[in-house]
């Protein structure tokens, strides 16, 4: 469930998530699941937007934002610009039974056009998601597949990532994972570093990448609905008139008269006779009412296909070609896109791909209008027999049927009435129409006649001209549902080897040893933070089963300068100072004046690059949960330079601080047992869950900001009314 600060309910979704990010811009929330799912949800909609598949249970997603380099500005994407909106039709919106909603048109056209709500985004953004077997995925923007990483050393060794995190310039991964030979352990956990300069250096070049790809799976997505608008509009179209001509055919098997279905139609058009069997079937079982009935049904779903292929598959496949034209562009341009992986031979396939279907959906188009021609022939000829039989007066209009309307009818008939009733199959087939095996995942059964095309007789006298790249083919035993899938797979290709590209552009700097255990793993809490402008990566955490004794603060240098050095300090919490905690009497705490010596790490996470927040428990079994803020600028100046081999495994290797004393402000949770905690520096929350796991609480932090000390009398009395003590909580219970 998604809440307001307000507490009220904004959406559910089912299922547990097994790990969740923000965008940084709020507006976009990732979902992992433990089937290997990532579903990327517009917050205030509750619509998916996008979704992708991994390999293994998602245990990680942590979304950061390109910043502006340590000493430098980000440069723009000047080499590049976007003109798609001045040459591409606007695609129009379907109707509301297929998928897209029908709202103004300012907001039609940011729906289709913006499906992964991209537009927004000026700054490069990376999700960095980690599995539970060992893989680390990058996504540009959340949604365009951007390199991954093994971090399985060995085979048949499994590996677990607690957490991984890119700096904000893009260039420093850092990552915790659990390792262990067999799933019975030992365990083992690792913080390792890779640099990663291809993100780094070429964020420009694959944020214009990453635009291009959302456009393009938002067209293909359109593609989809469109098919299936389509596929709805067919369907059935003619169920009625073709059970009665089975059950016509039935009949006439059974009976002792000789000929077929289409031999009784013929010889009916050609010399106005027919036989009882067929005299009977057109004044009781077709009748006049019922044959305008199955014409304007007919009618009307071809008028709707006609559309759906006219103005929203041919535009749409119009825009996929612009598109995947400017990709084969890039993917030319070796100098700034050539480290990405595009392949101008991938790209040059999926236009191809494009190209063909686009040709498929004009076919399909030239089939509807042929379809529309004979139909209106053969029922305008049908309803002027049904109409002598029942001796009624046939309408002027229609008794005027010229030589062109005949030849219509009898190619129908003759096309349409081949198929007879099979004894052996108990059924009979007819091809009363063309446009549903276009809708179907095989061959055409059907296929157009093009022997007779002035272009394929020329291209089969000379071969030669269609080995042209410039010539695109056409594939007419082919479905248009088989071409869909072939556009899909190629464009799929095409942005293939730039998933792989970072493979062998990432390089492994170090990997520490962190914990060794046996037999069963621990729950290791991990956090990161970037501080930019200072230079340096931020990494938190805790090696032993919550409460525990101490965390562990990490430091590393973003600058090539300092040689990625590596600091840590090992931080205890003993007594929290009277200006800092709020003192309450409570049976399951000390009274007024007595002071908890120790705490331990029940929680921890970055609130923003400035500050540590941490969920401490006092010490004993009922111990009560407090909420501390730890500034990082005390903390580091603690810090020690390490060497790989004593890393953490060492007690003496690092410096020990009390960060009791240290801390800015703190607030002790009387009346509630905290199990862990989330906090977030842009929104000014935190989020305490029960150790019941049933109950959460919120509390808003730096809460004094938005009043007016003017107007507070005790302001100037109360020298800790800036701390955490002044926090409001909300809490609400959940079924």
């Amino acid at each position: 469930m998604l809440f307001r600060l307000s507490w009220q309910r904004v959406w559910h979704r089912p299922g547990g998530p097994t790990a969740l990010a923000w965008r940084p811009d709020g507006r976009v929330l990732a979902i992992g699941l433990a089937e290997g799912k990532i579903c990327l949800v517009e917050v205030e909609a509750a619509e998916t937007i996008h979704k992708m598949e991994v390999d293994g249970e998602v245990t990680s997603l942590i979304w950061t934002s390109k910043c502006e380099s340590v000493g430098g500005d980000l440069p723009t994407t000047d080499f590049y610009k976007d003109m798609s909106g001045h040459f591409l039709p606007k695609l129009p919106a379907l109707d509301k039974t297929y998928t897209f909603v029908q709202r103004d048109d300012d907001e039609d056209m940011e729906g289709i056009e913006d499906m992964k709500r991209l537009r927004s985004q000026t700054r490069l953004n990376m999700l960095v998601a980690g599995t539970d077997t060992g893989w680390v995925h990058f996504f540009a923007f959340g949604i365009f597949p951007s390199g991954s990483l093994d971090l399985v050393k060995s085979p048949g060794e499994s590996c677990r990532i607690i957490s991984a995190v890119l700096s904000e310039d893009l260039g420093l991964l850092t990552v915790v994972s659990e390792h262990s030979a067999s799933s019975s352990g030992p365990f083992q956990y690792h913080l390792s570093s890779f640099d990663v300069p291809l993100l780094q250096h070429k964020h420009r070049e694959l944020m214009v990448l990453a635009k291009k790809y959302g456009q393009i799976t938002s067209l293909l997505s359109y593609l989809a609905s469109t098919i299936k608008a389509i596929s709805e509009a067919w369907e059935d179209i003619l169920l009625e008139i073709d059970c009665k001509l089975t059950n016509y055919a039935q009949e006439k098997a059974k009976s002792p008269s000789t000929g077929t279905v289409s031999d009784d139609f013929l010889e009916l058009l050609m010399f106005g006779t027919l036989t009882d069997p067929l005299e009977r079937f057109l004044l009781n079982d077709l009748t006049e009412k019922g044959l305008k009935k199955i014409g304007h049904s007919i009618d009307l779903s071809y008028s709707n296909i006609q559309k759906l292929v006219l103005k929203h598959l041919q535009s749409v496949t119009q825009c996929l070609f612009y598109h995947m034209g400017d990709i084969r562009g890039m993917a030319g341009w070796e100098a700034r896109f050539g480290e990405l992986g595009l392949s101008p031979t991938a790209t040059h396939d999926a236009i191809v791909a494009i190209a063909s279907f686009l040709m498929k959906s004009i076919e399909v188009q030239q089939v509807i209008d042929d379809s529309m021609k004979n139909f209106k022939a053969f029922f305008r000829w049908l309803y002027t027999v049904i109409m002598r039989l029942a001796d009624e007066q046939v309408p002027v209009e229609i008794i005027k049927v010229n030589q062109q309307d005949l030849d219509f009818v009898a190619d129908f008939l003759k096309d349409s009435f081949s198929a007879e009733w099979s004894d052996e199959n108990s059924s009979s087939t007819f091809n009363l129409e063309r446009v549903g095996q276009y809708l179907k995942d095989e061959d055409l059964k059907l296929p157009p006649e093009v022997s007779d095309n002035p272009w394929v007789q020329f291209l089969g006298e000379c071969p030669e001209v269609g080995e042209n790249k410039l010539l695109f083919p056409h594939y007419p035993n082919k479905s248009l549902i088989q071409q869909q899938k072939e556009v899909n797979h190629a464009v799929a290709e095409a942005f293939l080897n730039s998933n792989k590209a970072l493979r062998n552009k990432a390089f492994h700097k170090r990997q520490e040893q962190l914990l060794f255990v046996s037999p069963a793993a621990v729950a290791v809490k991990a956090s990161h933070v970037s501080a930019q402008q200072l230079g340096y990566m931020y990494t938190v955490l805790t090696k032993e089963e919550p409460p525990c004794d101490q965390l562990y603060l990490v430091r590393e240098s973003l600058l090539a300068s300092l040689g990625h050095s590596l600091q840590a300090v090992a931080v205890t919490f003993g007594e929290i100072q009277d200006g800092t905690v709020e003192l309450r009497d409570s049976p399951s705490s000390p009274t007024v004046g007595e002071r908890c010596l120790h705490h331990g790490v029940q929680d921890l996470q970055f609130y923003n690059e400035e500050t540590l927040s941490v969920l401490l428990q006092e010490s004993g079994d009922q111990g009560t949960s407090v909420l501390l803020q730890l500034p990082l600028k005390e903390v580091c100046q603690n810090l020690r330079s390490v060497r790989p081999e004593r890393f953490l495994t060492d007690p003496q290797a690092l410096s020990q601080v009390d960060g009791g004393p240290l801390a800015a402000g703190s607030r002790r949770l009387d009346t509630m047992r905290a199990a862990c905690f989330s906090v977030s520096g842009t929104r000014k929350v935190a989020c305490v869950v029960f150790s019941s796991l049933t109950r959460v609480r919120l509390f808003e932090m730096d809460a004094e900001d938005e009043e007016d000390d003017e107007d507070d009398p005790t302001a100037e009395d109360d020298p800790d009314a800036t701390l955490l003590d002044p926090l409001m909580d909300k809490e609400n219970s959940f079924s």
